[in-house]
């Protein structure tokens, strides 16, 4: 997970690659007044653009001009999913805080930025990181991101919720493994997963429930659903030289409208025990408090064995004046904390009753 501070470039800059990122609208004239500023050249506003930046792209340029066109031409990330997880055990406040401050210590020795805040016996931690994309131009590579993990104390341990990515799993399973090591007795770890529950049924009920069942939010429309069937494994010994290799295999299907779950396209994929649900979106009312409508959306990020559970509030339609508004805004803080608990707990309660329900079946 640690990554060296100083190394090779990831690119080199040519001088056509820095006449092309000035010239893409996303760098404003400011930052070109200032990349000359820089130089002691102080350049008209009646300036050509294209000739300001053919002139400074023969001009030496260093780590610190990338930088500032890198910003300017970095793409926005988006809000990403959640992901939870518990640990259970005796697990003293003290071990979480040691084992975040390992992490940060790490980190901060390559460049990332962690910051901690604490309350009571939670503990928030908040990573700004570089991530490199390679497939993206040359000043678009480099994409600052920012990832959060969140310490809550339970009953039986903690549950941790962090943001869904590569990057910040690791982080978050680097300070579990140093939690472990400081601790004598073992730590026993559940997450939302479908990997024994087998039965294509049992998995599309997981979602079913999950958009029809949460006590306190009402289902107010099905946006859209994505089903899956893996691809059979080709059984090598018994494949015949005469056997039709292009034969057609759909893999997803996404269904997107309004009240998706009522359609019979669905209904057909579904019933023949052959696609089952991986992902949907829907919309629910909080019918306990305030009365708006948030749209969400969950999905398993394998959808062959249903691990990686993750989910995301999109957004808010906000209940003004005894309407809903058509309007969608983002949600605050104190509304994503409210659904994800909402989600988390609605999940582990239906992975039990499914889990119960398949082995019964199988019994």
């Amino acid at each position: 997970m640690i990554k060296k501070l100083f190394g090779p470039s990831i690119y080199y800059a040519s001088d056509k690659n820095i006449f092309e990122a000035l010239t893409q609208h996303k760098v404003d004239s400011k930052t070109i007044y200032n990349l000359f500023e820089s130089r002691n050249i102080i350049v008209s506003k009646n300036s050509d653009r294209d000739e300001l930046a053919a002139y400074f792209a023969r001009l030496n340029h260093d780590y610190f001009d990338h930088r500032d066109i890198s910003e300017k031409l970095g793409v926005v990330p988006r809000r990403e999913r959640v992901t939870s997880m518990d640990i259970v055990g005796e697990i003293p406040f003290e071990a979480v805080q040691q084992a975040i401050e390992s992490l940060k210590s790490d980190m901060r020795e390559v460049g990332d930025i962690v910051q901690i805040s604490r309350n009571d016996d939670n503990i928030k931690v908040n990573i700004q990181y570089s991530h490199i994309n390679y497939k993206l131009s040359e000043f678009s590579q480099v994409k600052v991101r920012d990832g959060e993990i969140e310490f809550v104390k339970t009953e039986n341990g903690y549950l941790i919720r962090n943001t869904q990515n590569e990057f910040i799993n690791n982080a978050r399973d680097t300070i579990i493994s140093n939690i472990e090591k400081s601790q004598e007795s073992e730590i026993e770890k559940e997450t939302v997963s479908l990997f024994e529950i087998t039965s294509h049924q049992l998995r599309n009920k997981f979602f079913y429930n999950l958009i029809t069942k949460n006590t306190g939010y009402p289902k107010v429309d099905v946006t859209d659903v994505y089903v899956y069937k893996a691809k059979p494994e080709d059984n090598i010994e018994s494949e015949s030289i005469e056997q039709d290799t292009s034969d057609a295999h759909i893999e997803r299907v996404l269904l997107r409208g309004n009240d998706v779950t009522r359609s019979e396209l669905l209904n057909e994929l579904v019933d023949e025990d052959t696609y089952y649900i991986i992902k949907a979106g829907w919309h629910m009312r909080d019918s306990l408090s305030s009365g708006n409508v948030y749209a969400v959306e969950a999905v398993f990020s394998d959808p062959k064995e249903c691990t990686g559970f993750s989910f995301l509030l999109r957004g808010v339609y906000p209940y003004e004046e005894g309407i809903v508004s058509k309007k969608r805004r983002s949600p605050t803080s104190s509304e994503i904390n409210k659904i994800s608990l909402a989600i988390e707990n609605k999940s582990r309660e239906l992975v039990k009753e499914l889990r119960d329900e398949f082995f019964k079946q199988q019994s």
